[in-house]
């Protein structure tokens, strides 16, 4: 049966009973919108009731038959007034063949339950006309696919919220409003499919700036399958890299990773490049962490991705330094030495290069000689150069290592080990 079908034997062929209907629900939301005297114990110990629904239909739009997804929410107080109407619409996914409506009636529920999260309630009654959704939680029914994995993990974190919470089973008469506000969807959704000279075209809203963009031009993070447009994915993905951080998805208090390979068609080629730079970084520990010395390389590498890079006949050769110290660069295969992080000096030790003139010439001399001029200060676990630019002596550097900007001393547990001062006031006050 169609959904159009069910929804008319859900609430009847009489059109005057459907006109009053709509009257009620019109009158429930002026009502709701009127304001009430406040109560000490009313909103910590009422038990509100929320309604929702989650439909799948086939719809033709230009001779091309598509499944569109619809949820309906409604949420009434103690004295059945209503609070808040939601609805929900998006193009059901042709991986998923067989799963649709399990899929939409958790989302219903996702979606439902954000709403009462969203408007402050702790205490809840949810009622729907299908258990699905139910067995799934309860563990009576096993998981059929990664998805619908996803969604129960959610639905298990969501509901952790409410102090009080409880799953009713009605009929479809008893949930009509919220079946025809998730009828009302799909309608909705289906209208914003447009004829074009390439075909069928397919519009989906981003809900960060709720305009409506082709469904290529939509970026789904894999692991909560929240959904944004192409465009503002970018511009978070950039700001978040700006920032130093990896980027999250941007949906309130949803800390899933973006997966590096999906976020190639967001970014340009340089910025992923750099994202892909950030990755790596944050999987090697800041004592393992080389960098080739070679100013048109500067490659990012661990010390035990370096050492296999290196042929163990060379960097097991002994020199006038004992052990040899000689890497090969993995991107560069220019030699440097492990040790004192400078090109390779054969049959010359450490200390007796630092001493040279060669060493006094290059580039690492000189920028250490400009450290010491600036007065910046070089992290003693990473060992790359911090500069303070306003703020307190107590630096936190990107690797983890806490210490005095003035002595290079440890924090531990966040305290100073030493007697320096903590601030300058010409630091902290900006001009």
């Amino acid at each position: 049966m169609e959904v159009a079908d069910e929804l008319a034997a859900a609430i009847g062929a009489d059109p005057d009973e459907d006109f009053a209907f709509q009257l009620q629900m019109q009158e429930a939301v002026t009502a709701s919108l009127t304001p009430k005297p406040s109560s000490s114990s009313s909103s910590n110990d009422d038990v509100f009731k929320v309604y929702f629904k989650g439909l799948v239909s086939d719809e033709t739009v230009s001779n091309v038959k598509m499944s569109f997804a619809g949820i309906g929410v409604a949420v009434f107080d103690a004295s059945d007034c209503c609070l808040v109407k939601a609805r929900k619409s998006y193009l059901v996914d042709a991986d998923s063949p067989g799963t649709e409506d399990e899929l939409v009636e958790l989302e219903g529920l996702i979606e439902a339950l954000n709403v009462a999260v969203n408007h402050g309630l702790k205490r809840v009654r949810v009622f729907s006309d299908c258990n699905s959704g139910y067995r799934y939680l309860t563990r009576k029914r096993k998981r059929t696919s990664s998805k619908i994995a996803t969604l129960i993990d959610q639905l298990n974190d969501i509901q952790s919220k409410f102090i009080y919470y409880e799953r009713f089973h009605v009929k479809k008469n008893d949930i009509r409003f919220v079946y025809e506000l998730a009828r009302d969807a799909i309608t909705f959704e289906a209208a914003n499919w447009d004829n074009s000279d390439s075909g069928m075209t397919i519009t989906e809203q981003c809900t960060i700036c709720f305009e409506y963009v082709v469904s290529d031009q939509i970026f789904s993070v894999n692991k909560c399958l929240h959904r944004y447009c192409f465009s503002c994915m970018r511009k978070h993905a950039e700001a978040k890299l700006l920032q130093g951080k990896l980027p999250e998805c941007p949906h309130e208090k949803c800390e899933s990773k973006i997966e590096i390979e999906s976020c190639k068609k967001l970014l340009e080629p340089e910025l992923y490049k750099i994202l892909r730079s950030r990755v790596k970084e944050a999987s090697i520990r800041p004592s393992d962490k080389v960098y080739c010395p070679f100013s048109n390389c500067s490659a990012l590498m661990s010390k035990d991705e370096v050492k296999e890079h290196t042929p163990a006949s060379s960097s097991s050769s002994s020199t006038a330094a004992g052990e040899s110290g000689m890497r090969k660069c993995v991107e560069c295969n220019c030699r440097f030495c492990i040790n004192c992080k400078v090109p390779w000096h054969d049959n010359v030790t450490c200390s007796d290069y630092m001493k040279s003139f060669l060493f006094q010439s290059s580039n690492e001399a000189k920028l250490k000689s400009l450290a010491t001029k600036e007065g910046w200060r070089e992290c003693k676990n990473c060992m790359n150069l911090v500069e303070l630019a306003s703020g307190c002596y107590h630096i936190d550097c990107r690797c983890g290592y806490q210490f005095c900007y003035t002595c290079g001393a440890e924090w531990v547990d966040k305290k100073q080990t030493c007697g320096c001062r903590l601030w300058d006031e010409h630091n902290i006050i900006y001009a």
